[in-house]
């Protein structure tokens, strides 16, 4: 989660910040099949102290749920 900072000088837009940060994600995982590529059986985790951490970059493959053509062209 991203810091806004706290107290008299907080960020304004705080909670538009948080809400479109929440609705990517859903709207990432709703559109699209996700998986890993072929090289890649698993996802490992490094341990340190009181957190895990990726031992590796993440990649990930995106394939639309939907026809091309229902998606919104830029």
């Amino acid at each position: 989660m991203l810091s806004f900072s706290t107290g008299r000088r907080g960020c304004v837009g705080v909670t538009l910040g948080s809400t479109i940060a929440t609705m990517l994600v859903a709207r990432l995982l709703q559109g699209f099949n996700w998986k890993l590529p072929a090289t890649m059986s698993k996802i490992e985790l490094k341990e340190c102290a009181n957190d895990l951490f990726l031992a590796k970059p993440l990649v990930a493959l995106a394939e639309p749920r939907l026809n091309e053509n229902l998606y919104l062209t830029l």
